[in-house]
């Protein structure tokens, strides 16, 4: 099967692109095709140990931007919420309530980890995932998926050039945007942490 985009995700060369993974010193990382990243992220919370929290990095505004960056060369912000504290439950309710949405939104990253042992799954830019604390112990999760490891990922990013980029935008699943999210989960405890 041919790698998929998320909805928010836009690129025209995939060559040599396809669902994969990596194990570094430091961390797991992967580029997953569209329709395995929530059954990877499942596999993920159904091993992480609770208690778990969740976590999702908003893009700052254009007005934001205008405040915090002193050089059109400077790298854009993002404002970083939590919810810590939940169970096994929480978490696999958060992304059966957000999950299309937190995916296939181009712009919104987020993830998952344990409280208990630091174990983190990181939803990035342009459908990579990477996990961070014990990762030979999240493999099996890519394996039973049909992800393959390799010595070198090639990911979206490498595929990018001023004649093929890549484009990621924001979107809307019945009528819910990333941000609504987090106010949505504020009455939970969801709080604002910093801005990267």
């Amino acid at each position: 099967m041919s790698f998929q985009l998320v909805q928010g995700v836009s690129a025209d060369d995939l060559d040599g692109i396809c669902s994969a993974y990596t194990v570094t010193d430091d961390y797991l990382d992967s580029v997953v095709s569209a329709e395995l990243i929530r059954p990877v992220l499942e596999g993920v919370l159904d091993k992480l140990e609770e208690p778990h929290f969740f976590f999702v990095e908003i893009p700052c505004t254009e007005a934001e931007e205008k405040q915090l960056r002193k050089f059109e060369s400077d790298p854009t912000h993002r404002k970083v919420y939590y919810l810590d504290g939940c169970t096994r439950e929480v978490s696999f309710a958060i992304l059966k309530r957000y999950g299309e949405l937190l995916i296939n939104d181009g712009l919104t990253r987020f993830g998952f980890g344990s409280n208990k042992t630091n174990d983190e799954v990181y939803v990035m830019d342009y459908q990579q995932i990477r996990i961070f604390g014990m990762t030979r112990f999240f493999e099996p999760v890519f394996r039973k998926l049909g992800v393959p490891e390799t010595d070198e990922l090639r990911t979206l990013w490498d595929n990018f050039s001023p004649e093929h980029p890549g484009v990621s935008s924001s979107i809307e699943v019945e009528g819910e945007r990333c941000e609504d999210i987090v106010e949505n989960l504020s009455d939970e405890g969801m709080y604002y942490a910093e801005t990267r």
